[in-house]
């Protein structure tokens, strides 16, 4: 809801006219060229013959704020509204230093001031905006409910139903984006929140009709936005995903479920194309965490780990695995602390296992393969039972395992093992024979000797 820098640069370059001081002249000719740094130090001087020209110290902070120079344009213009308490463009401009600052706050307060001073749409837009920002969505809502008047333009009016919208005001919402697009049907934000709203309350099918009005009523890029909504309101949505990523690539939300469609079906390779196009525009946090899924189905285990670590705490169990993959075993157990899903306690009792804690490796899988009867844990189950030399134990759950996948190469190797343990020599050799011809390197080696 927020605007570029002011309207208030006109006011400065108009009235720069009348002044003669040479400071002064050569401030506005630096300004007009772009030569921000130097006509800070113009503007300086020139507050230092008279602190009390109001050009002087709105020309400072816009060249400190377009410089970047943040705190000191804070600073510039809070002076300002010290001097000139009355005027609207200092507490403006002030609001929207503090919102670059991240302090909506702050923000909030003197954009309020500026409306009161003069009710324009863009002081209304940027106090609701610093109001959202300060998660408020309420006040905002009735700020800008405050300063609706005729002539608001359609962005004042969709700020309004958006804010209604945040606010949890769904139903307040629908008339005004009615309003909205009635009046200027080529609003696709309009479009997009009204199917999303009526989705909400249970009206796909109308949702879906809207969709297909809004679509012919928008041209060009903005037409992608309504295609994503309508593929995620639609039970074939790929088609329409790509129809919306073709027409704006930058829409990173069409690039990410295109790459998620790719991942499920079991295309890693052609996943990446998509999610690092999504990346690229936003790297969010769901991104980076399919990317980590799609590195480590491709074996990456550099990249997986990279990016598993900027999704965050979502990104845990992903960046364990490419730590155990990398062999950094530690790492990887460290990761896993706090992760309950069975997945997590699985690779967790593995680690135990492989690094020879083969109590605490029993302790942990015992009763995760008696809750799901995964093949995969009874066979490290049983291989923390063989090193323990429990064998009978290990060889129940081993002829279980076999029950439910009796191709399963590593339970017929422990199996063997656990019966050569208690003596049973020609069992043992069957057993290794069998998964020897499964693939088991291990059971070959053993053969052989």
């Amino acid at each position: 809801m927020t605007r570029p820098f002011p309207k208030a640069l006109t006011l400065l370059l108009g009235l720069g006219l009348a002044l003669a001081q040479p400071a002064w002249e050569r401030a506005e000719s630096l300004f007009k060229a772009g030569e921000y740094a130097q006509a800070v130090l113009a503007y300086e001087e020139a507050l230092a013959q008279d602190y009390g020209r109001l050009e002087a110290h709105l020309g400072l902070g816009v060249s400190l704020f377009r410089l970047g120079r943040l705190e000191e344009a804070r600073f510039a213009f809070d002076q300002m509204v010290r001097v000139f308490p009355d005027r609207y463009e200092g507490y403006f401009n002030l609001g929207q230093v503090y919102l670059r600052l991240g302090k909506p706050k702050e923000a909030a307060e003197v954009f309020a001031r500026a409306a009161e001073l003069s009710p324009t749409e863009e002081a209304y837009l940027g106090w609701a905006t610093a109001l959202t920002q300060a998660g408020q969505a309420k006040e905002a809502a009735e700020v800008l409910r405050k300063g609706l008047t005729p002539e608001r333009s359609p962005a004042y009016h969709l700020a309004l139903a958006q804010a209604l919208y945040a606010a949890g005001a769904r139903a307040e919402a629908v008339p005004v984006l009615y309003g909205l697009l009635n009046r200027e049907p080529r609003v696709a934000e309009g479009w997009d929140l009204l199917a999303r709203i009526l989705a909400e309350e249970g009206l796909k099918e109308r949702a879906l009709r809207e969709l297909d009005r809004g679509l012919k009523a928008v041209e060009g890029k903005a037409r992608a936005r309504l295609l994503l909504r309508k593929a995620l309101l639609s039970p074939r949505p790929e088609p329409l995903l790509k129809e919306a990523y073709a027409l704006d690539p930058s829409l990173w939300e069409a690039a990410y479920l295109l790459g998620q469609a790719r991942l499920e079906a079991g295309d890693a390779k052609g996943a990446l194309d998509y999610l690092l196009s999504a990346y690229r525009t936003s790297p969010e946090p769901q991104v980076a965490l399919a990317l980590a899924a799609a590195y480590l189905r491709l074996k990456d285990y550099k990249n997986a780990y990279r990016y598993a670590e900027e999704a965050g705490p979502p990104g845990s169990f992903l960046k364990a695995q490419a730590a155990y993959a990398l062999g950094r075993k530690e790492e990887a157990l460290k990761l896993l602390e706090g992760l309950t899903s069975p997945e997590a306690q699985a690779l967790k009792g593995t680690l135990l296992l492989e690094m020879g804690r083969f109590e605490e490796a029993l302790a942990l899988l015992r009763p995760l393969y008696e809750s799901g009867r995964d093949p995969g844990v009874g066979v490290n189950l049983a291989a923390a039972l063989v090193a323990l030399g429990r064998f009978g134990e290990a060889e129940l759950v081993l002829r279980e395992v076999l029950g439910r996948a009796p191709r399963q190469a590593a339970a017929w190797y422990n199996l063997g093992l656990a019966l050569k343990g208690l003596g049973r020599d020609a069992e043992a050799e069957r057993a290794l024979n069998q998964a020897a011809a499964l693939g088991s390197r291990e059971a070959r080696a053993l053969l052989r000797r």
